[in-house]
């Protein structure tokens, strides 16, 4: 082959790997995805099992795949979708929820408009914190579960 004929070659995939650019936002934290994160606070108030059923724990989970989230709240199922920034910055759409009442419902709505609230994440160890924009304290608090 002579070098005119590599040249288009060469350009093209020149062009292809220079507009690869490692794009850090579109890389989750491992350690978010990595687990089910158990629910323990709301705004500081203690949450131990989910209405749902005696033995079952509210929590949430982060997927890869289409950047979405699944999860218990207090009450009802939900899914949902999130997007993470620089740094610690997480973003997630409010969840939506499966429609079961239950005395609890309150709990629920406050836990779910506080997940909308997220604009940051803390891991330190097992304990998973989720900050708004506002307040210094967490406004959600998960354990990792255990494997």
């Amino acid at each position: 082959m002579t070098f005119r004929r590599l040249l288009p070659l060469a350009l093209l995939t020149a062009f292809a790997l220079g507009s690869c650019e490692k794009n850090e936002e579109a890389e989750p934290a491992a350690a978010l995805l990595e687990a089910r994160w158990l629910l323990t606070n709301i705004d500081e108030f203690p949450v131990g099992a989910s209405s749902y059923s005696g033995t079952a724990r509210s929590y949430i989970e982060f997927s890869s795949l289409g950047k979405s989230t699944v999860g218990l709240g207090p009450c009802n199922n939900f899914s949902g979708r999130f997007s993470l920034g620089s740094g610690q910055q997480l973003q997630l759409s409010m969840p939506i929820p499966t429609q079961m009442p239950c005395p609890v419902q309150s709990l629920e709505t406050q836990y779910l408009e506080n997940l909308a609230l997220t604009a940051r994440y803390e891991i330190s160890g097992d304990d998973l914190r989720l900050y708004d924009a506002a307040k210094a304290a967490p406004r959600l608090v998960f354990r990792r579960a255990a494997r």
